[in-house]
């Protein structure tokens, strides 16, 4: 009994530090990202062996186009397509990461308490932001930047009225904005006896009813 605990703390303890520490398991990114098809300069950065970087930087003038000598980390070579294997270089720009061109990073707008539909069409929000895996660029990779206070997650207007019309009495719209609870509401009410599912169809139609976290619908 023992030896199973202890074997169960140290499968814990050894989840937990990959989780933690990318580069300590690049060889799971690469396997989980990387196909034939991949392009060569696609391949995450916690699989390159970049050992000239900082020399690279430090000579390098801001926005320049520097190249990179690099090897690949032992763990990911089974992983790395036979096509890219020889190529060691690769371009980027003399640059911190967030420094970079908004298409090379994304950022979490999720844990901010920003309103985009009420709030002050100038108002900013502080959001965490990271550089994309295959971006090479001077750290740290994971940064803050302002930006407006204006985003979507990618939930349809379209999407949510149809849903509303077709499977409102269930609670399907409700569910699909992140309402679960008048979602279960719904569905236990048959749409409160069609009365909520009508009321559900005009706010949503109108935009009344958005997204449980307050971002906006993109319009298809």
């Amino acid at each position: 009994m023992r030896v199973i605990l202890l074997g169960l703390v140290l499968l814990l303890f050894t989840v937990s530090w990959c989780e933690d520490t990318v580069s300590t398991c690049p060889q799971d990114a690469c396997q989980n990202k990387l196909t034939e098809e991949t392009s060569c300069d696609m391949i995450p950065v916690s699989c390159l062996n970049n050992k000239d970087a900082a020399k690279v930087y430090s000579d390098c003038h801001y926005g320049a186009t520097v190249t990179f000598n690099y090897t690949y980390i032992q763990e990911c070579l089974p992983y790395i397509p036979d096509r890219c294997k020889s190529i060691t270089s690769r371009d980027s720009q003399c640059k911190y990461c967030f420094q970079m061109d908004e298409k090379y990073y994304s950022c979490d707008n999720t844990a901010s308490t920003c309103n985009p539909k009420s709030s002050a069409s100038d108002m900013m929000i502080t959001v965490i932001c990271e550089v994309n895996a295959e971006v090479i660029c001077k750290p740290p990779r994971i940064f803050h930047r302002k930006v407006a206070c204006s985003y979507t997650t990618g939930k349809s207007w379209s999407t949510a009225l149809l849903l509303s019309i077709t499977l409102g009495g269930f609670g399907a719209d409700r569910f699909y904005l992140g309402y679960w609870k008048e979602g279960l509401g719904k569905l236990f009410s048959f749409g409160g006896l069609g009365v909520w599912t009508i009321v559900d169809i005009i706010l949503i139609s109108v935009g009344y009813v958005a997204p449980v976290d307050h971002s906006l619908y993109i319009l298809t």
